[in-house]
Parts: C-alpha cells; structure tokens; sequence
C-alpha cells in the first residue's frame, strides 16, 4: 500500500482552490492509497505533526501562487520543515508539486515548481515533477463541471499523469507539467472582470474603488 501525504500551503485552507484540485486529483487515485491531508497552519501550531510526514512514500507540495512563489505562511513551514528534516537520516521520500495562479497561462507557475524542485534536493527527498495550473479561480469557482470536461481536460490529463507516476513507484525522470483550461483568453478576462465587480458589490465597493492604490 501506497501512503500518500499532501502539504496544503493555502492560507484558505478547504475553501481554496487548492484544496478543490486537491480533492479532484485524489478521486482519480486508486483506492487502496492512504491519503492524508495537512495544512501548513495546522504544522505550524503542532510541530508535533512533522514526524507523521516521515512516515509517508510520497509528498504533494500544493499551493496558490503569490507573486512567482508561494503565500508567507507557506514559506515559514518550508523553513520550518528544513529545519526539523536536518536532525532526521535520509528519508528520500518522493515529492510532487502542485501549483495554481490566478493568471490563465499555467506556464506563469514555472518558477515556483522550480523552487520546490531545488526545495526538494536541500531536504534530501526525492523529486518527481510538478504540475503548474493556470486559471485557478476558474477551476475553483466552476466545481459542478467535471474535471474531465472540455475545457478542464488539459488539467484532466495532467493528473493522470500524475496519478500513473505515483501508482506505478516509477523512477524514470519526468519534466513539470504546465496546462491551462482550454478557453479562449478574451472569455477568461470577461468572467474575470465580472467577478471582481460582483466581489467588490458585495463588500460595498464601486467598480472603480478596484483601481484605488494604498500608496
């Protein structure tokens, strides 16, 4: 049996969009795979929790992206954990990542799938390859269209490969994946648009009040 681990970095915890990919990903896998979820907060208040994470085969790192790396919250576990894992043998354990953005283009999450990567080698555990997704919110705020759907295939595809990758204990190199929802961009940024204005509606704001600066 596979025990599978997964480190949620989002600040939002199950109301993230992370958690949302998280749960599609893991209704693909087989289900003799032993599957536990953490969130970063939750590590954070109970370091007692980090000797669970060694006992797991495999690690999905996943978490929105912040500005080509990771929310704050996210980074202090990373160095947190870095420092717990130094007093710990070798653990080799495999290690995924799986990064999200709000931009429609999942090639913007490359930088942070490549800090995960060098993450990876300074904790000694064994990376596989990450998958970078594009339009986060759109795959978040459309949970009711299945993930195998038109638009959701390329995302679909990426998570079988994620899922033959962590079934089959393969050890042969793979390259990060990064796929976006298939739709046209001037579609994306509309829906886009018309959700910052209902979101800024609903907190007592103007479409216009969207283009204030603190500064």
């Amino acid at each position: 049996m596979i025990n599978l681990c997964i480190i949620n970095g989002s600040p939002r915890k199950e109301r993230s969009n992370s958690s949302y990919l998280v749960r599609e990903l893991t209704k693909l896998l087989d289900t003799d795979i032993e599957i536990k979820e953490y969130f970063v907060g939750n590590l954070l208040k109970n370091k007692n929790l980090l000797n669970e994470i060694l006992s797991f085969d495999k690690i999905i790192f996943t978490s929105p992206l912040y500005a080509d790396c990771f929310p704050s919250i996210m980074l202090e576990f990373m160095a947190t954990f870095e420092d717990f894992i130094k007093e710990k043998n070798n653990t080799r354990i495999g290690m995924y990542g799986l990064v999200n953005c709000g931009f429609l283009e999942g090639t913007q999450n490359r930088t942070a799938l490549n800090i995960l990567k060098n993450y990876s080698k300074r904790i000694n555990f064994n990376w596989r390859f990450g998958i970078g997704i594009g339009g986060g919110e759109f795959m978040g705020g459309s949970k009711n269209m299945p993930i195998n759907s038109r638009m959701k295939r390329p995302i679909y595809t990426a998570f079988l490969s994620l899922k033959k990758d962590i079934e089959n204990e393969s050890t042969t190199p793979m390259n990060n994946i990064l796929v976006s929802p298939k739709m046209p961009k001037f579609l994306f940024k509309t829906a886009a648009n018309m959700g910052w204005k209902s979101m800024a509606k609903k907190n007592n704001l103007k479409p216009k009040d969207l283009y204030k600066r603190i500064y």
